[in-house]
């Protein structure tokens, strides 16, 4: 157990470092499979976790693998965490961004009922990149700027940075939009003689129904 134990944290070391340590985590898996499910636990979230593994031809299957046996186990923030994981999958891999918004969405959900505030953060912060590609900025750096407190909770340094050029590149964003915006309406207004002509003509035609519906009676 101890040898397995100082094996997860070497390998987890060499992940950090960016060194490949997958072979290291297996066979540690292959170790304590039945037998320590805190040490599988441990091994399979890091293999599942594909933003840990970027540049690499990392299988995704294993994020499978450990969404089921956090269900297995009922590992409630475990199987959050899988959600999590394969919302990434999803959006890198696959780039369907229905279902990477749902199961964000579903893990988002789950954290916060929890109260991990790390998780919250990373599941606000990819729902904004998504709202962002697709052009509503202000749901995306209404979602950024929640995300931001959180990271501090969890004392992210690293994430508080990036989360802060994402808000400074989406501001100057919003108020370009606003402006554009605010140039469409000018051009798709009328000019003010034109409407009170219109509004002139629409009370005559008004008068002239309510005269007819008289005589008629």
């Amino acid at each position: 157990m101890l040898i397995t134990a100082c094996n997860t944290i070497q390998a987890d070391l060499n992940l950090r470092e960016g060194a490949m340590s997958s072979l290291l985590f297996c066979k540690c898996l292959q170790f304590a499979w039945g037998n320590f499910s805190e040490v599988v636990s441990y091994c399979l979230e890091r293999l599942a976790d594909n933003s840990r593994w970027e540049g690499s031809c990392h299988p995704f299957s294993w994020t499978t693998v450990f969404l089921v046996h956090s269900l297995k186990l009922k590992q409630r923030l475990e199987i959050h965490k899988a959600l999590q994981f394969l919302g990434e999958v999803f959006l890198r891999e696959n780039d369907d961004e229905v279902t990477a918004t749902c199961l964000f969405t579903l893990a988002l959900e789950g954290f916060s009922q929890m109260d991990v505030h790390r998780s919250r953060a990373e599941c606000m912060i990819r729902l904004g990149d998504i709202y962002e590609k697709n052009s509503d900025l202000l749901k995306a750096q209404e979602l950024w700027e929640m995300a931001r407190p959180l990271f501090e909770r969890s004392l992210q340094v690293k994430q508080i940075q990036d989360t802060d050029e994402r808000l400074s590149g989406i501001n100057k964003d919003v108020k370009e939009q606003h402006k554009m915006h605010l140039a469409q309406l000018a051009e798709l207004s009328l000019p003010m003689g034109k409407i009170e002509e219109v509004n002139d003509s629409s009370e005559d035609e008004w008068k002239g129904e309510n005269i007819g519906i008289v005589v008629v009676a």
